[in-house]
């Protein structure tokens, strides 16, 4: 009895071990989820296992996943996702209401039950029911473990407590790791603030100083017409400068944080003295999905002020089938792809990926600029209903 104790306290004390380090391994909330999970897994001698991140009780997402059964893996976990998933899983509504507070050893999974509903066929790997267990820091719900096997096993009471602590790492992690992104977005903010200020108080205050200077030479010079013609062509250049550099300011000042996409994009265009056609739906995007929307569109409509040759510029957002979409169009000289690295595509494609949007950019030459941002609903939007017409 001796020995079997021990070696239980071996294997809890080794799994916490390892789950931690994975915990610690990165900053990103998706990848540490799906490695600690995978690693749990393994650890405990199961196949099949999920987590779902809960935010209220009537938003949740699926945030890892490993080995799920076909029946809940096809057409891209359609039954696992909020939208289109189960409208009775169990686990999940006993969670929100306050009935989940510890591991739940064997729950029948209604979203199987589902899955077999619409495809009598669908092979669901010997799995019926799983352990639940509920992920919270500090009495906060963070979200929803469940685990499975084929079958029903039962979990011994040590394996169960061990569940419950393991949890307990992956939610304080889940926390610790949304602090972290947090406080590095008020850092950035922070910078782009500096950075605006000394660019305001250096850089453009010496541009507004040459152009002063090149117009003073200009009107001095009226008797050689090589340096008055110098000096309003370094005049005109400071200007154009000093414009670009305003816009520039603009971008990096969170002075549009309180707008919408378009809002913020329709004052960027009439700020560059064009003329917006804006047609938007209205959406409610997340912070991050916004401020990239935000910053790509503003890349798109600065490249239309300074290289289409077109004073109107067209603002879109809207939504196709489970798609958001903004489109930046003009109708200028295009042969944006013609020239390797114009356009800022490099800053605007890399803003992309990091949300996981993708970018794409038609620009025939003589037929206009038409850049398009897509993104999943799932990943742009903060409720279910973010569809809603307004």
């Amino acid at each position: 009895m001796h020995d079997q104790q021990t070696e239980t306290y071996h294997f809890a004390l080794n799994t916490q071990r390892e789950i931690s380090e994975t915990l610690n391994q990165s900053t990103d909330i998706y990848e540490t989820l799906q490695s600690s999970l995978e690693k749990l897994l393994k650890m405990m001698n199961l196949t099949t296992g999920w987590i779902f991140l809960v935010y209220d009780e009537n938003q949740y997402e699926l945030a890892a996943h490993h080995q799920l059964p076909p029946a809940l893996d096809e057409h891209e976990q359609t039954v696992m996702r909020m939208d289109q998933g189960c409208s009775d899983c169990y686990c999940l509504n006993r969670y929100n209401e306050d009935r989940l507070t510890e591991a739940v050893q064997s729950i029948r999974c209604a979203r199987l039950t589902d899955a077999k509903k619409m495809n009598p066929n669908a092979d669901t790997s010997g799995l019926t029911h799983h352990a639940s267990v509920p992920l919270t820091v500090r009495g906060a719900k963070v979200g929803l473990l469940n685990l499975a096997t084929p079958g029903m096993r039962e979990f011994r009471n040590d394996e169960l407590l061990l569940l419950e602590s393991v949890a307990y790492q992956i939610g304080a992690t889940v926390e610790r790791i949304r602090l972290y992104n947090k406080q590095s977005e008020m850092l950035i903010t922070q910078e782009r603030t500096r950075l605006a200020r000394d660019l305001h108080d250096s850089v453009k205050q010496k541009l507004f100083a040459l152009s002063l200077t090149a117009k003073g030479v200009e009107s001095l010079s009226k008797d050689v017409p090589t340096i008055q013609e110098a000096a309003s062509d370094i005049n005109t250049l400071s200007q154009e400068a000093l414009f670009e550099m305003q816009s520039l300011i603009w971008q990096l000042r969170p002075e549009h944080e309180e707008d919408s996409v378009c809002e913020a994009l329709e004052k960027q265009a009439l700020r560059l003295g064009l003329k917006p056609h804006v047609q938007c739906a209205c959406i409610s995007i997340n912070e991050p999905v916004q401020q990239t929307f935000i910053k790509i569109g503003q890349e798109a409509i600065f490249n239309t002020y300074k290289h289409s040759e077109s004073n109107t510029v067209k603002i879109e957002l809207k939504t196709h089938d489970e798609i958001v979409v903004l489109t930046i169009e003009d109708e200028g000289v295009g042969g944006a792809l013609t020239i390797p690295g114009r356009f800022g595509m490099k800053s605007m494609q890399e803003r992309a990926v990091q949300i996981g949007a993708t970018l794409s950019v038609d620009s025939p030459t003589n037929k206009g600029t038409k850049v398009e941002v897509q993104l999943h609903k799932e990943v742009a939007c903060i409720e279910n209903d973010c569809f809603t017409r307004g």
